[in-house]
């Protein structure tokens, strides 16, 4: 017998949380009134008064009852403001001295954890009025509040999966007992095996792992996931630092937003404000560079640096000054704090950014380093604030830092703090950067972020010399530019750089042909979601708008450049084409710029970017990252290169260790060898059927050897997940790759396996969501064009989306058509399964005892008591007495609520009833039930209590005996529970 996931997740959890010193609690109901509630009410009054000893108990009163209040129907609403009341507070008011106090209470001590009450329970039973009951299996409470949710799966359950876990706690749970998740900071998935860690309505996509336990680096391999994820998160200290400081609500679309810090961030911002602590007073004033790669967080981590110190002790009130070296950064990084709720000062000009610097405490100012300069009869840049708790985050420190701006900033700010915020590593021969910021407080390389699922990788595709005009020019005057030793291309070799940019914005032909491969290229890509020109000028962006709009079967296509109206009529406003262009559900697929968008703008759902115009370095490496935000199953980002960059990449890559580098850009030839590895080992799951040609086949013969590819799958529960995982693989894969003539080549094999896969699915689908996911396999092929002349009906399954009887010979002859002996049983068990749950809420007594008899028969084939061939028998015997049930309804002249309540009263007595009898009380009950429409179904008791009075007056009035009704009184009034009453018997 195996174990389960008690045995191998949730018993080693509770020993962790034990050495941890957390309490466990295995029954906590004597804490509370009832499974609705979800506080610890006792113990959070208690702790409030040792932590709060100077407030009076009436004050506590009011600070437990404000807490536990709903302040909003919107649970996310309601998340974020008890949120608030744990980091900052509950206001209250009380008389002291004969006069009003007001005072906030803290519910939690952040100073000294062990202030603290630690709790752990499991298997806490929550039931929210006439909800089912929900058991989470494990809750974390801090002072009496569930501020934890641990969902375990069984490692040793292929379907048991992470993906099912977060499925249960943020749908299933999160409906039924929504109450418990007020109080929610974090929720843990694990499988001891795999772990991962997220927050309230974030998408399965932000559940991250959990890699360190005391300090960024510590990894430990000798230890399971699981493990790593509870020390790393759940030590008291922690935990605390993770509640108050790396947790912020935003803000999209008028809706709130949770964000829960991902590891990285976590111990990369603790290191980075130590060492802001160390650096206080000092001379250099020099706090590090902080290197996370693009798309991981960057600007999330500055936000949590800026909660990290202000909550701290350590600092007082500082300034803090954010600087970039361009608008659309500062824009981004100034939208990300005010979402996040901060007040922000943006200086306008050299003068405003001067007198708002000159203060004597607090603020948080946005600035670009332009904004630095001297102005006229300065030679040099003012002193404009000398306190040493100013604190200058630098964002793309290397670019502009080190240079003239840099030095003036220094000298406005000679006391001052500095960290550098970096997406791009440091090269070896950067002495500068490390001069004016120090060295690296926290790496995020690209590698580690990818693996993580925190950025997808990037792909690069040359299409350069298959469309290039003027090649010999263009080459030429790209590859001086390249070679050039200055960072901003357009600031080295003016004449060279304005010449290319002529002979490409003016070569009509050139730009007409890489139009219309960018429309072919992009429309066929297997990918949902964006795309981004990157072009050389503002008049070759808008000439590609142009081309491509002219098109055949192109997307609609937007331009975003500066000054828009020296060129375009009428120009659409950048913000609205902004948000417009990050809806994935918007029909705006394509956009066309020249510099803007190439830093600081995140687009999840792009994932093409299309190259022509020359950059180099930290600019080459900021574009492309534009395309490696993880959005749904976006397997990758894609570089299109039209003007020759590759070796360049190489050489900005070069800045990267070596291993790194490998990570940081493949080329797509790599992705193509990966999908044909997947392909094949898709293959060798089918190595035994003949699919080649498959779609010549006629509608019978396609329909058989689907049914041949499912029987060599289904010989195990392990291998049919195998296979179901590998398509997915060979899927992602695939769409990666497209167009790539090596994609067209296996197209119709992949579409055979999805087929295969979705036949498989509708088999093993629920009948909740039968509607949904039993679509027949061949419908799916039609739909993606692939040579058929009809619809075949494969196994009957479509019928579920009738009205007409599932049970059918038409059916069962289906079954008989099918050769693999297991996969009929497989169908007939499914489809009698399905029909039973559907027709036992009409009819309780008779289903119930079918359900125990298919039971009993499955149970005796799994056990080996029945062969396959007997085991068909018994269920095509099962599946004609349901069609005799269908025409016995008909016999008796009943309608199927009549027919429910016939059944209910004959399975249920002894005694000897005349069947016109029994259709006359069954009738009758039914007549009743309909005149009594105003029963309150809600109340259960009251709604039962006055229905069996009716039941037994019917009963008595029909001539049946005390003795003889008693027995049917409970099993008529259940059955019209589940006909009527819309809750569970």
């Amino acid at each position: 017998m195996g174990l389960n996931e008690l045995e191998l997740a949730e018993m080693p959890a509770i020993e962790i949380f034990q050495s941890l010193g957390y309490n466990y609690g295995k029954d906590l109901d004597s804490e509370r009134r009832s499974t609705s509630n979800v506080v610890l009410r006792q113990r959070l009054r208690d702790q409030l008064r040792i932590i709060n000893p100077k407030v009076p108990d009436n004050a506590i009163d009011e600070a437990v009852r404000e807490l536990t209040s709903t302040q909003s129907p919107n649970l996310l609403e309601d998340n974020q403001s008890v949120h608030t009341q744990l980091v900052d507070g509950i206001q209250v008011e009380f008389e002291k001295d004969g006069e009003q106090v007001g005072r906030f209470v803290e519910p939690i001590d952040y100073d000294d954890p062990e202030n603290n009450d630690w709790l752990i329970t499991t298997q806490f039973t929550v039931q929210v009025g006439d909800n089912p009951r929900r058991r989470p299996d494990l809750v974390v409470f801090i002072n009496g509040l569930p501020i934890g949710v641990l969902e375990f799966k069984n490692p040793t359950d292929p379907k048991a999966t992470l993906e099912n876990a977060y499925d249960q706690v943020n749908s299933r749970y999160r409906d039924d007992i929504s109450p418990l998740f007020r109080f929610n900071e974090v929720i843990g998935l694990t499988d001891l095996n795999e772990a991962r860690i997220g927050c309230l309505d974030a998408g399965w996509q932000w559940y991250r792992p959990w890699r360190y336990i005391e300090e960024e680096g510590d990894e430990r391999d000798d230890l399971p996931e699981q493990e790593v994820l509870l020390r790393g998160v759940f030590e008291k200290e922690r935990l605390l630092d993770l509640i108050e400081n790396f947790i912020v609500f935003s803000e999209k679309d008028g809706q709130p937003v949770k964000m829960l810090a991902g590891y990285h961030q976590f111990y990369g911002v603790r290191e980075a404000a130590e060492s802001a602590k160390k650096t206080q007073g000092n001379e250099l004033g020099r706090i590090g560079v902080y290197w996370h790669t693009q798309g991981s967080g960057k600007s999330l981590s500055m936000v949590y640096f800026v909660r990290k110190i202000r909550r701290s002790d350590d600092f007082g009130n500082p300034t803090f000054v954010v600087v970039t070296d361009r608008n659309e950064l500062d824009e981004q990084i100034t939208h990300t704090f005010t979402d996040a709720g901060y007040n922000v000062s943006w200086a306008d000009t050299i003068t405003d950014l001067r007198n708002k610097l000159d203060r004597q405490t607090g603020g948080l100012i946005f600035t670009t380093i332009q904004k630095f300069q001297t102005q006229k009869d300065e030679r040099k840049h003012p002193v404009v604030n000398e306190r040493e708790d100013v604190i200058v985050m630098a964002d793309e420190a290397h670019r502009s830092q080190t240079k003239e701006l840099g030095e003036n900033l220094r000298d406005a700010l000679p006391n001052a703090s500095f960290i550098g915020f970096t997406a791009t590593p440091i090269h070896d021969g950067d002495n500068a950067t490390r001069m004016t910021f120090g060295e690296y407080v926290s790496q995020y390389t690209i590698d580690r972020s990818e693996e993580d699922g925190s950025t997808v990788p990037i792909y690069y595709e040359s299409r350069f010399a298959k469309l290039q005009f003027n090649k010999e020019a263009i080459s030429e005057s790209v590859r001086e530019l390249l070679d050039s030793a200055d960072e901003e291309l357009e600031n080295e070799l003016v004449e060279k750089w304005t010449e290319l940019r002529r002979i490409i914005e003016n070569a009509d032909d050139r730009l007409n042909k890489i139009a219309g491969d960018i429309v072919g290229h992009y429309n066929d890509r297997e990918i949902e979601g964006k795309a981004m020109v990157v072009s050389i000028s503002r008049k070759a962006a808008v000439k590609y708008k142009r081309y491509i709009e002219q098109q055949p079967d192109a997307p609609e296509v937007g331009v975003v450049i500066s000054e828009p109206e020296e060129h375009i009529d009428d120009p659409t406003s950048e913000r609205k084409l902004k948000r417009r262009f990050k809806d994935p559900d918007d029909p705006l697929k394509i956009i066309v710029v020249c510099d803007k968008w190439t830093t600081g703008f995140d687009c999840p759902p792009l994932h093409t970017l299309y190259v022509d115009r020359p950059m180099k370095n930290h600019n080459l490496l900021q574009a492309i990252g534009r395309v490696n935000r993880v959005y749904k199953d976006k397997p990758g980002g894609l570089v299109v290169d039209y003007i020759g960059i590759a070796e360049d990449l190489r050489q900005a890559l070069d800045k990267y260790t070596s291993d790194i580098q490998e990570m940081a850009m493949v080329d797509v030839e790599t992705a193509v060898e990966v999908m044909k590895q997947k392909h094949h080992k898709v293959s060798r799951y089918l190595s035994r059927v003949d699919y080649e040609g498959w779609q010549e086949l006629s509608e019978l013969e396609l329909s058989r050897l689907i049914h041949r590819a499912e029987s060599e799958v289904i010989a195990t529960e392990e291998k049919q997940e195998e296979f179901m995982q590998a398509v997915a693989e060979l899927k992602r894969a695939f769409a990666l790759v497209t167009p790539h003539n090596a994609a067209s080549e296996i197209r119709s094999d992949l579409l055979f396996f999805e087929a295969v896969r979705d036949s498989l699915r509708s088999l093993e689908s629920d009948s909740t969501s039968r509607d949904d996911e039993l679509d027949s396999a061949m419908k799916k092929l039609i739909a993606e064009g692939i040579t058929a002349d009809d619809v075949v009906s494969v196994a009957g399954f479509e019928k579920w989306k009738s009205e007409e009887p599932i049970v059918s010979d038409e059916f069962l002859s289906d079954v008989e058509r099918v050769e693999q002996p297991e996969l009929q049983v497989k169908m007939l068990e499914k489809l009698l399964r399905n029909e039973i749950s559907t027709r036992k809420q009409q009819n309780l007594a008779k289903y119930e005892s079918f359900e125990e008899e298919l039971e009993e028969t499955l149970n005796e084939y799994n056990n080996q008591f029945l062969t396959t061939e007997e085991v068909i028998e018994e269920l095509r015997n099962y599946a004609e007495e349901l069609q005799q049930e269908d025409r016995r309804k008909e016999r008796l002249g009943l309608s199927a609520e009549e027919l429910a309540f016939y059944d209910a009263i004959a399975t249920n007595t002894e005694m000897e009833i005349d069947d016109g009898l029994l259709q006359e009380i069954a009738q009758e009950v039914c007549e009743m039930l309909k005149e009594n429409v105003n029963i309150d179904w809600t109340n259960r008791k009251a709604m039962r209590s006055k229905l069996k009075t009716r039941v037994k007056g019917l009963l008595r009035k029909n001539g049946l005996s005390h003795g003889e009704y008693e027995p049917l009184v409970d099993p008529i009034v259940h059955q019209a529970e589940a006909l009527y009453g819309d809750v569970s018997a």
